[in-house]
Parts: structure tokens; C-alpha cells; sequence
């Protein structure tokens, strides 16, 4: 018998955060993960800002944080991060102060993946990106599951030409508002809205969203 059950990334991907050593001077930082389902805590500003990056990106269909160790210029470090992005795997290197992983002489080496380094400057070159999801994801968090098929059907279709926030808004009541604001920045995480302006500009209500045409694909 054929198994309809949609295709889930993440039961493929087999990746697991390692327990890391933490001093009590380094930074810790809780997050809850849409795309994952789960609570990460991660370890630097920079891994925040990653991990917002990689929420709000459709094409990235599952990660993990603190994977395990790798060789960086041959010598073994935590890789921050492991992601699957359509058909490649890689793994993610942020410059920032290595961690120290509890166990790790019992560590084995991961298998060699592609590795991206990224630095403060390629960071910033997406601040307003990542400052505008870090406040459309605690929208996503806190009333993603109240969000309907039928709601997410009925705005994307309602954006076939750009809309401000507030229109979106004023032609959804007698929605709530907030659930309207949130089926909005869910339908884009998931790449089936667009939104130019949040790359330019600071979110608010003149912010436009319009639907993904098809040869623009998933983000």
C-alpha cells in the first residue's frame, strides 16, 4: 500500500544537539522553533540571528543547533549549525568564540558536509531582515495554532497585487486582526507570500505582502 503521508524533512534528517559545556559568564539564549516544534538554547547573538534567518526562509526545510563536532581548518569545533536547503546538507560555522561540548573525548567527527562560514559582516548585511522576523515569529509562536486552512487559503488569495499590513488587515475582519497579522507573516515564512519591504525597511502597517508567483518559487 502507497504511504500518502507528506514528506517530513525533519524525520530524515537524523542530526541532534550535543550538550554543550557552558560557563556562567557566556551567553544563553531560549528560542521556540516553528519549523522544528521544539525550544532551542543557543549560545551567541549571532546564532539568534542565524537561526531567524533560517526560519524565514522556506527553502531551508529543517536544521539543527550544536550538531556535533567537525574539522575547521583540521582542527574539531561544534558546527552551530547543521541545515538541509532543497537537495543540500551543510554545515554552519559562526565566527564567534568556540563552545566546548560536555563528553567531548567520546565525540566522534562527523561525516564531511559542505561548510559555510559566516561572519559579523554578512550578518548585518540582513539586519533589517532578521530585526523585522525577530518580531514576526513571537506572532507565529504564540497563535500559529489557531490559524485555519480556510484563513491562510483566503488571504493568499486576496494578495494576487501587493497590500499593506493594514489593508490585509481591514478586509480580513471581522477576523481578529492579530490572527490576520500573524496568517500573514506565517504564509510567508512557509514562501507562499512575499514581502520586498522587510528587507528595506523597519516592519509596521504599511508593510506590502503580495502572493508568490510561480517562477518566483519558495524563498
Amino acid at each position: 500500500m502507497a504511504d500518502n503521508r507528506p514528506f517530513d524533512p525533519a524525520l530524515q534528517f537524523g542530526f541532534h544537539p550535543i550538550a554543550v559545556q557552558r560557563s556562567k559568564w557566556m551567553h544563553q539564549f531560549h528560542v521556540w522553533s516553528p519549523k522544528l516544534s521544539r525550544r532551542l538554547s543557543l549560545y551567541s547573538h549571532a546564532a539568534v540571528d542565524f537561526w531567524a534567518m533560517m526560519e524565514s526562509y522556506a527553502s531551508v526545510l529543517t536544521f539543527c543547533e550544536y550538531p556535533g563536532l567537525i574539522l575547521v581548518d583540521q582542527k574539531p569545533r561544534i558546527a552551530d549549525f547543521v541545515l538541509r536547503r532543497n537537495d543540500v546538507t551543510e554545515f554552519v560555522v559562526l565566527e564567534t568564540a568556540s563552545l566546548v561540548a560536555i563528553d567531548a573525548g567520546s565525540l566522534d567527527i562527523l561525516d564531511p558536509l559542505p561548510v559555510t562560514t559566516v561572519n559579523a559582516d554578512a550578518l548585518n548585511q540582513h539586519r533589517k531582515w532578521i530585526d523585522n522576523w525577530m518580531r514576526m515569529l513571537p506572532y507565529v509562536t504564540s497563535n500559529g495554532p489557531f490559524l485555519s486552512n480556510e484563513l491562510l487559503d483566503r488571504i493568499e488569495l486576496g494578495l494576487a497585487s501587493p497590500k499593506p499590513l493594514y489593508a490585509i488587515e481591514y478586509e480580513a475582519l471581522p477576523t481578529d486582526p492579530v490572527l490576520t497579522r500573524t496568517a500573514v507573516f506565517d504564509l510567508t515564512r512557509r514562501g507562499r507570500l512575499v514581502s520586498p519591504d522587510l528587507c528595506t525597511g523597519e516592519l509596521n502597517r504599511h508593510t506590502r505582502f503580495r502572493q508568490v508567483v510561480a517562477t518566483e518559487g519558495a524563498t
